[in-house]
């Protein structure tokens, strides 16, 4: 069944130099319980799409789509306030610094005792003189909301978790506070879990367990992720679709398989061309010449040939539709591949 459904979804800035086309357009399913890759260099557009699902971009920034649905409700026809109540309930996010997900002063356990507060019936005041009284004097210890905080920060292997929890986030370390921002984004099971570069600045090790914990969760809760990465090994190891994403647009998806033992956009070939392999120890890398194209104004055309080994005149005169180019469900944005190739 489809969970998320994106279509024609578009996010530009109005800047003193022009507009920025962060987003171009993009189409987007995740069915439920999947986990779904969306890879691509930075500053290609993907946290800025996260945040445009979760009706989180402020202005000068504008949001356009032909249909957001989550559930099958429109996210277009909602409130602000509607969507406050959604975030976290239906729809979470882990972010790509989890400093800036968590409030330095208030105590990681009561974060979490509070979103179970306002999103799961606990029995507990939600009222705004309730929860300032909390910041002030600190949450119950012997209530439910609190109880489940605690085994949310055990489910994400935080040591000690009933002593942690009165613990600060910058009494954390990195691994510990990623781990928090987890059990924060699934305390209240939700239906889709957006997690933006989990991993990044953490050490190997650590990006292993937090993402064997996501998984398990993933399964505990029957919870769909849409897993943002740079890191290809992460996708290949973690997801079941992906999505690549160049300059505001995606420009390849398919199964992790195919996409990986057959890659279709000249984009995603020199992605995989650019990145250390454990099997080609002594492989020299080549890297990806040039650099990712400005966002303003950007012209009507394949944005990626600048930089493409393949491209011709008709390259930089049209902007390519997707095409099927190894049968089912996987697709290019090419002009140079697929059916019909120029």
């Amino acid at each position: 069944m489809v969970l998320l459904e994106v279509k024609g979804l578009d996010t530009r800035f109005t800047t003193e130099r022009g507009v920025v086309q962060a987003v171009d357009g993009i189409d987007l399913t995740i069915e439920s319980g999947e986990v779904v890759g969306l890879v691509g260099e930075s500053g290609s557009g993907k946290s800025v799409l996260a945040r445009s699902i979760m009706g989180l971009i402020d202005e000068p920034g504008e949001v356009n789509a032909d249909e957001i649905r989550l559930n099958g409700e429109s996210l277009l026809e909602k409130s602000e306030a509607e969507m406050r109540e959604m975030r976290g309930s239906s729809v979470s996010m882990v972010f790509q610094d989890p400093m800036t997900g968590l409030n330095p002063t208030i105590t990681v356990g009561e974060q979490i005792a509070e979103t179970i507060r306002l999103h799961q019936d606990v029995g507990e005041s939600v009222s705004l003189p309730a929860e300032i009284k909390r910041k002030i004097l600190g949450a119950a210890k012997n209530k439910e909301s609190w109880r489940r905080a605690i085994e949310m920060l055990e489910a994400v292997s935080i040591p000690e978790a009933e002593s942690r929890a009165s613990s600060y986030p910058h009494e954390f370390s990195g691994g510990m506070r990623q781990r928090a921002m987890v059990a924060l984004a699934l305390s209240c099971e939700p239906d889709l879990l957006i997690a933006d570069e989990p991993t990044t600045a953490l050490d190997v090790t650590i990006q292993a367990q937090i993402l064997d914990e996501i998984d398990a969760l993933r399964e505990a809760f029957d919870t769909a992720i849409l897993l943002i990465t740079h890191d290809l090994a992460v996708v290949n190891e973690t997801c079941e679709r992906m999505n690549v994403m160049y300059a505001g647009d995606i420009v390849e998806r398919g199964t992790v398989s195919q996409v990986f033992q057959n890659p279709q956009h000249p984009y995603t070939e020199a992605l995989m061309n650019s990145t250390p392999r454990v099997e080609k120890p002594t492989e020299e890398l080549q890297p990806i010449v040039g650099n990712v194209p400005s966002l303003i104004d950007m012209p009507n055309c394949c944005y990626f040939a600048p930089r493409c080994p393949e491209a011709k005149e008709e390259c930089f005169e049209i902007h390519p539709e997707f095409r099927d180019v190894e049968g089912k469900n996987h697709e290019a944005a090419c002009l140079r591949r697929g059916e019909d190739a120029i």
